[in-house]
């Protein structure tokens, strides 16, 4: 049962990476709050003002995620440049109150608009903003802002000390904690099985077990790009790792598909959930064991039948008046054997993951570091030209207010202004909490459907963390040592739940302002009652501005995310067409899955507020698309593991017919876009003509299933996936639609 629970916990947090962040904010919030008050306090100087180090260190931590580290130390170092900005802005505006106030829209615009810029601009802005709110929260005078410009460099100092000296992200560290928790998302996903099999009609469970297939597949993206960071491991060595992982990976999917058989099997009865039972005991045994396991199950199945469900069509009586299914017991034990095959392939593939990785030197692992470190700087170079293709595209296409950047500055100025407005006429004094709920919630919000649910969710954490807060600081007032400690926990909760649950966080960080006033000696419980009522109208300013001002459908940006995911596929599968010509289909096919994988992360993302808050009736169909693109990428996933063995083997006028399968399906996954050069039918007709003539040659090959047969099956799974697509939501049309 511990160990359940573990596997759980591991599960739910890969890598351990929140925690660690958590546990890294918590200590940076701490250690810049004890040296700028420190400081503060032997100077004779407000240590109040000391506060603004930790609303740095928060957002050096959490804000700062560029793409490599020696990035990130850059980005860090420079937090200050930022917030002394906004800090000396704030301050000498500060006898000045409606320039003071004028101020906040532009900084508010400023902020939002320079994340076009990248990754190191987003936390630019943040900070930015950050320091302008919380100079209004501490109101310092101009004489104040060397303790302000101080406490910025102490929280990030703190940070750049704990996330880069105390607690850096060494690559090996993160990997081992990735393969644990990879195994202990494989646990779960076999819990799951095992619950499964006691409730097969259990509708719960099905969800629960596909939600943690979904899961299985984040860890392996976040794994693959642990592996990436391990320089000294020749390119081999890391290739190897990315296959062991992906191996993992689609074996515990493939387990689905023969467990689905046996549970949905109409002969089952009772003898379901025992063989499935039974098969899980050895899975971590040898792979020859479960396979041995899985015959005698398959013999005993056969031998003595099993009790035949209410109704079953064959049943025979038998001397001891017991009802059994002959033929259908055959039929089931031929199921628990394809179970048993494909657990033993999960077996193998995870013994493989727990072996030691190959050392630079080993047999599987030089490729010859000047040949891997070319080979990595060529990719490289390719990735960089064909971003700044797609940004050059981007730049073309959009212009103006069209920019999604532009938009949302545009949005989240609106709204602070509402803010403003509405804000004061309930609290002359603390309006600008209504600002800072109109501008947090247009963060990672793409459509006005993501906005809304962010903006209730702020608003329910708020609500309860009033409450808290209320509860809480009249518990601790006047006592130092209960108030930080309270404050460093909100804030080590919040963070922990930042990934997971907005409410949360919100619900947190209210409390830890109940803490907070009463360590700056303001509290009284008005003050969060207008803090709730502030958070209230900062979340429908935003809202009102997300859906007048400039709008993006939720719908809309869904449909684009989908058009993203299918051309991404069609890069995918033009590509290896042409790899697969050339005779040679290496690790580009790899990377092109998880290009898949990630469009198809967005597409789900972005069309979670659609799932989550209508009517089953109005969302079904959305479901049902959804689940057809992720069976894509699936299926392309799958390819990925038996088309190298193929093209291994093939001669090359068989190569050039599967290339040109290849060519046709990407073909068929571009006319349902914007950029169709050909209607989907006929597209669809190729592929199937190329389809069937290799399939025709195919026949001619031994009965036995070969690496051939099995990349037919997945290139036919692959191509009827995109036909339902095409007839589900008709997005072979789209190019005769108008825009919506």
């Amino acid at each position: 049962m511990v160990s359940e629970w573990w596997n759980r916990f591991l599960a739910s947090d890969p890598a351990l990476r929140r925690l660690r962040n958590a546990a890294r904010t918590t200590l940076a919030v701490a250690f810049a709050l004890i040296v700028a008050m420190g400081a503060l306090w032997l100077l004779h100087r407000p240590v109040t003002n000391g506060m603004v180090a930790a609303v740095v260190a928060i957002n050096s931590v959490t804000a700062v995620n560029d793409a490599t580290e020696r990035e990130r130390r850059r980005t860090t170092l420079l937090i200050p440049v930022p917030a002394a900005i906004s800090l000396a802005l704030a301050t000498s505006t500060a006898g000045l109150p409606v320039l003071h106030v004028a101020l906040f829209l532009p900084v508010v615009f400023a902020a939002t608009y320079i994340r076009r810029f990248g990754s190191r601009y987003f936390a630019f802005g943040m900070v930015a903003f950050m320091g302008y709110f919380f100079a209004m929260f501490l109101r310092p005078q101009l004489p104040q802002l060397p303790d302000l410009l101080w406490a910025a460099v102490c929280g990030a100092g703190s940070a750049f000390l704990l996330r880069f000296v105390l607690l850096r992200d060494d690559p090996r560290g993160v990997l081992e904690r990735g393969r644990r928790t990879l195994r202990a998302q494989v646990q779960a996903l076999l819990h799951e099985v095992r619950a499964l099999a006691q409730q097969p009609d259990s509708e719960r469970r099905r969800k629960r077990l596909r939600h943690r297939s979904v899961r299985l597949n984040e860890t392996a993206r976040m794994l693959e790009s642990a592996v990436s960071d391990l320089d000294e491991l020749g390119e081999a060595g890391r290739e190897l790792l990315r296959r062991r992982i992906l191996g993992v990976e689609l074996t515990a999917e493939n387990l689905l598909t023969p467990l689905m058989r046996v549970l949905d099997h109409p002969s089952g009865g009772t003898a379901v959930p025992q063989a499935v039972a039974e098969l899980l005991a050895v899975v971590r045994s040898d792979a020859s064991e479960v396979r041995a396991a899985a015959r005698s199950l398959a013999d005993r199945i056969e031998r003595d039948g099993v009790r035949a469900a209410p109704g079953a069509a064959t049943a025979v009586a038998d001397g001891d008046g017991s009802r059994t299914t002959r033929d259908g017991s055959v039929e089931l034990a031929m199921a628990i054997r394809r179970l048993g095959a494909a657990l033993a392939e999960l077996t193998a593939a995870y013994g493989d993951l727990g072996r030691v990785a190959p050392r630079t030197g080993d047999a599987d692992g030089t490729a010859g570091e000047d040949a891997g470190q070319s080979s990595r700087e060529e990719r490289d170079a390719a990735d960089r030209d064909r971003d700044d293709q797609d940004r050059d595209r981007g730049e073309q296409e959009e212009t103006g207010l069209r920019r999604p950047e532009v938009r949302a500055a545009v949005q989240a100025t609106c709204a602070a202004a509402m803010a403003i407005v509405f804000g004061q006429l309930v609290s002359p004094n603390r309006w600008y909490w209504a600002v800072i709920t109109a501008f947090v919630v247009f963060i990672s919000a793409n459509s006005r459907g993501e906005l809304l649910v962010r903006a209730w969710q702020r608003t329910a954490g708020t609500m309860l963390g009033v409450v808290a807060g209320v509860l809480v600081a009249s518990r601790i007032t006047g006592d130092p040592a209960a108030e930080l400690l309270v404050i460093l926990c909100c804030v080590f909760a919040a963070f922990y739940l930042a990934g997971v649950s907005y409410a949360g966080m919100t619900f947190f960080i209210t409390t830890m302002l109940g803490a907070l006033y009463a360590v700056l000696g303001t509290f009284d419980v008005s003050v969060l009652g207008v803090r709730l009522a502030e958070t209230a109208i900062g979340a429908s300013a935003g809202v009102l501005a997300a859906t007048v001002v400039l709008p993006t459908r939720t719908r809309r940006l869904v449909r684009d995310n989908a058009e993203d995911f299918l051309l991404r596929l069609r890069d995918l599968l033009r590509s290896t067409g042409t790899a697969v010509s050339a005779g040679d289909c290496g690790e580009g096919l790899r990377e092109g899955v998880r290009e898949v994988d990630d469009a198809l992360d967005s597409s789900l993302s972005s069309a979670r507020p659609l799932l989550a808050y209508r009517m089953p009736s109005r969302r079904s169909a959305l479901d049902r698309s959804l689940t057809v693109l992720t069976g894509c990428a699936y299926a392309a996933r799958n390819l990925a593991a038996v088309l190298p063995p193929a093209v291994d083997m093939l001669d090359g006028d068989t190569r050039e017919r599967l290339a040109e399968l290849l060519w046709a399906m990407a073909e068929t996954a571009e006319s349902m876009t914007q950029e169709a050069t050909q209607s989907t039918r006929e597209a669809r007709e190729s592929a199937q003509s190329w389809a069937d003539d290799l399939r025709d040659l195919a026949e001619s090959l031994p009965q036995d299933p070969t690496s051939l047969h099995r990349t037919l099956a997945t290139l036919d799974r692959l191509r009827g996936l995109l036909d339902d697509l095409a007839e589900e939501t008709g997005l072979g049309s789209t190019r005769e639609r108008a825009p919506a």
